[in-house]
Formats: C-alpha cells, sequence, structure tokens
C-alpha cells in the first residue's frame, strides 16, 4: 500500500470496526499527554481491543508481518542480542529456524532501530525476518530479562541463562504503566 493511500492510524481501526470513534479520541488525548508512546501501545496498553485484530490493524498499517508471542518463547533471545539492546530498542528475538531469527518490534517504524538490530544479528552470521508484536509482550519480555540479568549477576561462573518463572518477576513494567494510566 502506498503512503499517500493510508488511512491515518486511528481511521483504520474505525474503518474496520475494532474501536470507535470515542476510543481513539481516548487514545489521542492520552497521546498528547505521552507522546513517547505509539497509538497501538496506548490501545495494548490499556486492553481496548482484542489482541489479534490490534495486531492485525498495525500489521496492515505498518506493512510488516506480526506475531502473538507466547510467555515461553522458543529461544533465548539473549543468544541473539545483548540484554541493554533488547530493552532499549524493544527489540525480541522470538525464534529461529534454521539460519533466519525471528524478531518482533515494539515499534517496527523506526527503521534505524530496525537496520541497527539487523546489523548486529548478521554480525552473528544470521538472517532476520522483522515482525511486530504487542507492546505489553515485550514489555512482560523486558522485565523478564532484566530479572534473569540480576540473577546471573549472583551466578557469575555460570554462561547459562537462569529459568525464570513468572510467579518470581512480582510487579511489572506493565503494571506499573497501567496503574499509572488508572490514576491520570
Amino acid at each position: 500500500m502506498n503512503n499517500e493511500n493510508k488511512l491515518p492510524i486511528g481511521e483504520e481501526f474505525i474503518q474496520r470496526k475494532v474501536l470507535t470513534k470515542k476510543d481513539v479520541r481516548i487514545v489521542l488525548n492520552y497521546q498528547e499527554e505521552h507522546p513517547e508512546l505509539k497509538f497501538g501501545e496506548i490501545v495494548d496498553v490499556l486492553d481496548m481491543c482484542d489482541k489479534k485484530d490490534l495486531l492485525e490493524v498495525l500489521s496492515s498499517n505498518l506493512e510488516v508481518k506480526s506475531a502473538i508471542i507466547d510467555r515461553k518463547l522458543s529461544v533465548n533471545p539473549l543468544n541473539f542480542l545483548p540484554s541493554d539492546i533488547i530493552i532499549t530498542y524493544r527489540a525480541l528475538p522470538f525464534d529461529k529456524v534454521g539460519d533466519t531469527v525471528y524478531v518482533a518490534f515494539a515499534n517496527p517504524q523506526d527503521k534505524e532501530t530496525v537496520e541497527y538490530v539487523r546489523k548486529l544479528i548478521q554480525n552473528e552470521g544470521y538472517k532476520i525476518e522483522v515482525y511486530i508484536t504487542l507492546y505489553t509482550t515485550i514489555m512482560a519480555h523486558i522485565e523478564k530479562i532484566k530479572n534473569s540479568k540480576q540473577v546471573r549477576m549472583c551466578f557469575s561462573d555460570s554462561r547459562q541463562e537462569p529459568e525464570v518463572k513468572e510467579e518470581d518477576i512480582g510487579k511489572t513494567i506493565l503494571e506499573d504503566i497501567r496503574n499509572k494510566m488508572k490514576k491520570e
């Protein structure tokens, strides 16, 4: 699809009957106060629609494949990218087939970030396939990585990543964001 023919993201959500006009106004008002968050990220964090519908609209609008990623990844993302890169750029390696690593981004529109991550992955001898996933999914995995990094520091002689169980995570970044949004 040509950029000139694309609807604004809010209009696309309305046209597909995923959000109402009122919902879009809520998101846009919130985004004025929090310009660091993208439209889809706000919809995701506020849980305003079905996650599959959200990803379908974002994927179509951004012209990138989407992935719903489980809590348990089929690969350890730290085998492909350093934790600081995953955290900073919200880029999550989530699968590998042959010499191709599948990397989900919260914002695949950021071409510089995608290209930087692509070069890092290629330097390790892999190809990359870019996906978009839910902001909340990326943030939940980032929380796990932060916690596993803290655990790993205690066992610095071990090269293997420790298993971090969901119940060990405690309060997540997502809970902090949702609580903050509720207060405002």
